[in-house]
């Protein structure tokens, strides 16, 4: 009898693998187990990178935008390939995606696998198109959405998401094995006694609220806030030419060095309180409204592992904050309102803290995953 572990492949949307917790956990969590490889797109843009220390298996990034050559070729090849004649009679991007496919296609005729997972809806399209079951991981509900009436639901074993409310955005009542997943990491105890100053963490941009904790401490002088995460170049430039006096008064720090998983939950635990917005004012953000405001970003588990209470907006994807009582909801992000909420929480810090210990184990990825890793196990 062959030794030899049962193979699962995991093919990811994107070139920013890295930046995705929730796919690297689940990945490592499946690695005790079996022999576990992500597809990704090769990272090109200047905040993303590979993955390290996993399987991965990265995809050709293809600028055919304007070339005449990737144009004859789609067209030559919808004359004799199946697959092509069903992009363009379904109005796929064949740009964007007939490329992507071909490397799913090939990737997952290599081998028998005992799972797909599909991250978002493409990947699931893809299967549906070469007629292979998948189990459906959902992160985003914006992207590709208009593609999901072209998943044949036969071919979806099951699905992993947030929510029952992002559940039925997607699938309205159609009953499929669902399991409930949040971004967050798996618990570990790092909280510490002593913490200074304000944190934001994760990707520091204008819809996510970040030149509104700027203003915050801009207006309240005696507050000093640290930025862990990537930062666009453009921002870079904004925050040099508005906040410089921030920055040399060190009350603007910038950290912006990848941090592993339990890096960033460690890095968190030694600050007091942590921002958690969305700006709604920016189109982005307020157009795909329900994509943001249904599920927690994943900064927000990681400041809850890290005993650190939050200052959040108020959206439904955040109502456990106020239900475990680790933190404060705001509706509007002006420096007088999140002043508010800092100084309610540090009227009664140990509580806070205490409340977001309790959610984080709660929501702990291992203890979440768990239910599937036994549904993959006995199929």
């Amino acid at each position: 009898m062959s030794n030899e572990r049962k193979k699962i492949l995991i093919l990811f949307n994107g070139e920013h693998i890295a930046y995705s917790p929730t796919v690297i956990q689940l990945y490592d969590e499946l690695q005790k187990k079996y022999d576990v490889t992500i597809t990704a797109e090769r990272p090109h843009s200047f905040n993303n990178q590979k993955l390290e220390n996993r399987n991965v298996l990265y995809h050709k990034f293809y600028h055919v935008k304007g070339r005449y050559f990737y144009w004859i070729l789609f067209q030559l090849a919808s004359l004799f390939n199946r697959e092509a004649r069903l992009f363009k009679k379904n109005n796929l991007n064949y740009k964007e995606y007939f490329f992507k496919f071909l490397f799913v296609k090939k990737t997952i005729k290599k081998h028998q696998y005992k799972a797909i997972i599909s991250v978002d809806i493409l990947n699931a399209v893809f299967c549906s198109l070469l007629k292979v079951k998948t189990d459906f991981l959902s992160l985003e509900l914006t992207i590709d959405e208009k593609h999901l009436p072209l998943i044949n639901l036969n071919y979806i074993n099951c699905v992993l998401i947030q929510s029952i409310e992002r559940y039925r955005y997607l699938f309205k009542d159609k009953q499929i094995k669902t399991f409930f997943v949040q971004n967050a990491p798996i618990y570990k105890d790092v909280v510490k006694e002593v913490r200074n100053g304000l944190i934001y963490g994760g990707s520091a941009y204008d819809e996510l609220g970040f030149y509104h904790c700027l203003d915050y401490i801009n207006t309240y002088n005696d507050e000093k806030l640290t930025v862990q995460g990537a930062i666009m170049p453009k921002d870079i430039d904004r925050v040099n030419n508005d906040y410089k006096h921030l920055l040399d008064q060190k009350r603007l720090v910038l950290k912006r060095k990848y941090l592993e998983n339990d890096e960033v939950v460690e890095s968190l635990s030694h600050f007091e309180i942590g921002f958690c917005f969305y700006n709604f004012n920016v189109p982005v953000i307020r157009d795909n409204y329900f994509n943001y405001a249904s599920a927690p970003s994943g900064k927000m588990f990681k400041y809850l592992a890290a005993g650190v209470p939050v200052v959040a907006s108020n959206i439904i994807g955040f109502k456990f904050v106020n239900e475990f009582q680790c933190g404060m909801l705001i509706d509007d992000l002006s420096p007088e309102e999140i002043h508010k909420a800092v100084s309610k929480i540090r009227e009664n810090y140990r509580f806070y803290v205490e409340n977001g210990i309790r959610a984080a184990k709660f929501y702990s990825f291992d203890k979440a995953i768990e239910p599937y890793l036994k549904f993959i196990a006995e199929r």
